[in-house]
């Protein structure tokens, strides 16, 4: 074939490898898209397998603990009943679950911790029966309601074959004691726990939507998909619907020996959200490409046809193809020459990006005229490494745009052309403001408080590991000033969170003017607040500044109608002199500041090691008594209470004593506190009741003598069910309720009053009396004493300890015996020592006695023995 025959086809040929070039750019796409969403799916489906395993551990776990619990609760009830009435029998509740029910063998409700009421509208459905008896230990059942609230039972069958029953574990679904999670913090993920025959018992998190689903089957086409689908019972699916309100991917593991499904799953919309986020910039850059390929394309077809006109216009068709892409993509192209940086070209430059002259004509600009002045460094710095051909940059910068408003631009270039005057480069700008807000938006609320605009509790903690990190030998250090507001918790509770939110904002307001810009500020949550205060020159700057905080938080505020006045405590430790490490700085000031609130608030207490002692103590005794719980190793003291006139025994004050393994008996005055604060005093406090019952009962029985035991009752007893134990309590001891006494205070009795009158004339309707303990040191208010069921006074032993030397204790009891003697009140004096003591309340008519004149708390074995002496002299007297 001769050279003319060949011309024609190689300038084919030549115009054909551009658009072969962008099909294969467009296959190279099509794969990247195709692998990056296989690749998107795969993670997930990987890290849900990963985290499947940890709620399966968990499950297992609570499935473990109730076995546990439902064993000790059998084997306790088998050897104590018999064949006596299971309804008669007393339940004691299990701190770890919210109630204990027994079902009979038809599943209607045996006994338990609820109400009457609640437990005769629970039953156990005859599918769960059958599931029970099949398995040997402790099962998921449908969950119950119990007056609208969601409960999970955790049951076991026990008894003989022909007429079984089932105890059961609810545990509910809207408290803290199932934390039944999946070992992330992340929303987007859902966990669910089915049974194999499709009934949903969990889901996590818990929404509506799920509250009304809890204990109902879920489709059968979707259960159908969760079926095992390998030998080791796992299954993968893929847009699901049924599991929620929208289509869902993700993984399910059968257990066949648990009988129990567990499925971990993403929203689809979730996986194409990452997929996108993934591609768009490659999209994006793509485009940029494949433009550019087009106009390459077009100035070869130009040079090869030779002809000026048709090289211009096919220059122009290039043009407006390459301006419409611009036009998509929101940005210009442009030829610049170095190094003088004058425009040279610049097409399709938007109005909101460049000013108008710099379209018409470029020629007489500049582009580093535009660039904010924080980028221009960057720019030139970034475009004088261009200096030969097919160099090429990308930056990203802000361009001052028509009036005072800001664009975010990404440019990408390179050089095209060296000649002696410098180089030609051309380039693509492309706006990315919207992108930059965005990311900006996103950065701003991961790093500060929604309500108050200040730096949340992970910006400040960031904050502060950077500050130690910088600072140098011989610098001042910071300082951490926690602060707590007093009593917040009562504007939330009376005016509502509402007026709360607002109250936080003026005093995140008032901090901000105290502190100023130059020290960080943070809201960790809640009415907590930290500043770092940087380089103090002393502690006494920083005493200062406390000082001013707790001057300005105290004025009053005005929020519309309300003017409040609120305090707050302060806790301060000291950077380097009590740690370099940001964990341990946070932990000292949160205990300083706990340290502060204990001296009444409204102050600031500087850290000290004994504080982190006296913490590391109280977190020591308060895992102890946990243990000492489950081991049963307290025991009760009774202090006797006699007749004033004759010594005769008239009952005792029953008193709790530890007995540790270690350490021996410890005082109710160190680890009651504790008790109250984390709630064990509910179990510590049944134990005891139920105890002294017992064993006055068994007391009175063998002596034939009416002896009536005193309970102290906590604050924290006091509420609807205590009324139910105390009923249940006595049924199970046998002992009557004319000889049981239950303490209280009277700080106790004025703290919700309405309620705990309420709750006291019901616990009296059952012939229970009360008597008010430590009578005299707390509000002592007539006009309550009235409302209140009470029947006895104890004088505390402030008074009586000097009731022989002091005139003004002496005065007081003569009052308080005068009064109760009007109210028709029985009288108690507590702590009598001596013989003058009791002679002086003689004179006076108290009614009796309680103290180491007669006697020191006993044993019981003591008490008994004490008892059968003084039952003996009256005999033999």
């Amino acid at each position: 074939m001769d050279t003319t025959s060949k011309r024609p086809l190689s300038a084919f040929a030549r115009r054909l490898l551009p658009a072969m070039v962008l099909c294969g750019l467009a296959l190279l796409l099509v794969i990247f898209l195709f692998t990056s969403w296989q690749q998107n799916r795969d993670s997930l489906y990987r890290e849900m397998e990963g985290l499947l395993p940890v709620l399966e551990n968990n499950s297992r776990l609570l499935l473990s603990q109730s076995d546990h619990e439902l064993n000790e609760i059998i084997a306790a009830l088998s050897s104590h009943s018999g064949e006596q009435d299971w309804t008669s029998l007393y339940l004691p509740p299990r701190a770890q679950f919210s109630h204990v029910v027994l079902f009979a063998t038809d599943g209607s409700t045996d006994s338990g911790t609820l109400s009457a009421r609640q437990l005769a509208s629970l039953s156990l459905s005859e599918r769960d029966r059958e599931r029970l008896l099949n398995m040997p230990s402790t099962q998921f059942s449908s969950t119950l309601r119990i007056l609208g609230g969601n409960y999970l039972p955790l049951c076991k069958a026990f008894g003989p074959a022909g007429k079984p029953r089932f105890m059961c574990l609810l545990v509910s679904h809207a408290s803290g004691l199932t934390p039944w999670q999946y070992g992330t913090q992340a929303s987007h993920f859902g966990g669910r726990l089915l049974r194999d025959d499709g009934v949903l018992l969990m889901a996590s998190p818990l929404t509506t939507h799920y509250q009304q689903s809890l204990g109902k089957q879920i489709p059968a086409a979707t259960l159908a998909l969760i079926q095992p689908q390998d030998d080791n019972g796992n299954a993968r699916f893929f847009d699901a619907t049924g599991l929620d309100l929208q289509r869902r991917m993700g993984i399910a593991h059968s257990d066949g020996d648990s009988g129990l499904v567990h499925v971990l799953s993403v929203p689809t919309s979730y996986l194409t959200r990452c997929w996108i986020a993934d591609i768009k910039w490659i999209v994006l850059l793509w485009a940029i490409a494949a433009a550019s390929i087009w106009q390459q394309w077009l100035r070869r077809k130009r040079n090869d046809e030779g002809l000026r006109s048709s090289g211009t216009n096919n220059e122009n068709d290039a043009n407006g193809l390459l301006l419409d892409v611009i036009n998509h993509i929101h940005g210009a192209a442009y030829r610049l020459h170095l190094p003088d940086h004058k425009l040279l070209t610049l097409a399709s430059a938007e109005e909101d990006i460049f000013p108008a002259q710099f379209a018409t004509q470029p020629e007489r600009h500049s582009l580093i005229n535009l660039i904010h002045a924080d980028d221009q460094q960057q720019y030139l710095e970034q475009l004088d490494k261009v200096n030969a051909a097919n160099d090429s940059y990308e930056l990203v910068y802000r361009i001052q745009s028509s009036g005072s408003e800001q664009r975010w631009v990404m440019d990408r270039g390179k050089a095209v052309e060296i000649d002696k005057q410098g180089v030609i480069i051309e380039g693509l700008i492309v706006d990315i403001t919207e992108h930059i807000l965005a990311q900006q938006h996103v950065e701003y609320l991961a790093t500060r408080d929604p309500l108050t605009e200040l730096m949340n509790r992970y910006f400040f903690n960031d904050e502060l590991i950077s500050t130690i990190d910088r600072m140098q030998p011989g610098d001042n250090g910071l300082a951490l000033l926690f602060i707590d507001l007093d009593r917040f918790k009562t504007v939330n509770d009376s005016l509502g969170h509402q007026v709360g939110d607002r109250l936080l904002k003026l005093v995140a307001e008032r901090l901000r003017h105290v502190v100023g810009d130059s020290n960080p500020i943070a809201r960790l949550g809640g009415d907590e607040f930290i500043v770092m205060m940087l380089n103090p020159a002393s502690r006494e700057d920083v005493a200062v500044l406390a000082n001013q905080i707790l001057a300005h938080i105290g004025r009053a505020y005005q929020l519309d109608y309300y003017r409040l006045t609120t305090t707050c405590s302060i806790g301060i430790t000291m950077c380097p002199e009590d740690s370099r490490e940001s964990y341990i700085l946070l932990r000292n000031a949160d205990t300083a500041m706990y340290t502060a609130k204990g001296r009444g608030g409204n102050c600031f207490q500087f850290y000290t090691e004994e504080m982190n002692k006296q913490v590391n103590a109280r977190l020591t005794l308060e895992s102890e008594l946990r243990r000492a719980i489950k081991s049963q190793e307290f025991q009760l003291y009774y202090q006797p209470q006699v007749d004033t006139e004759t010594d005769q025994l008239l009952g005792a004050e029953a008193l709790i004593r530890w007995v540790h393994p270690t350490a021996g008996i410890i005082s109710p005055a160190e680890f009651i506190p504790i008790a109250e604060e984390t709630g064990l005093i509910r179990e510590i406090g049944d134990w005891a009741l139920l105890k002294a019952c017992q064993d006055f009962r068994k007391l009175n029985d063998e002596f034939n003598s009416e002896l009536s035991i005193a309970v102290n009752v906590s604050v924290r007893q006091l509420d609807d069910q205590f009324c139910t134990r105390v009923g249940e309590v006595l049924q199970t001891s046998g002992l009557s309720a004319d000889f049981l006494e239950l303490e209280i205070t009277e700080s106790l009795l004025m703290d919700n009053v309405q309620e705990n009158i309420r709750i006291l004339e019901s616990i009296n309707k059952m012939g229970i009396r009360f008597a008010m303990d430590d009578f005299g040191t707390g509000y002592s208010s007539l006009s309550y004493l009235k409302q209140f069921p009470i029947s006895k006074l104890k004088i505390d032993r402030a008074f009586i300890s000097d009731i022989t030397t002091d005139p003004d204790d002496d005065a007081i009891v003569q009052a308080i015996i005068a009064m109760a003697k009007s109210l028709h009140l029985n009288l108690v004096a507590e702590g009598v020592e001596t013989q003058e003591q009791l002679q002086r309340l003689q004179l006076m008519a108290c009614d009796s006695y309680q103290g180491y004149l007669f006697s020191r708390p006993l044993p019981l074995h003591d008490f008994r023995s004490l008892l059968a002496a003084q039952q003996s002299d009256l005999r033999s007297g």
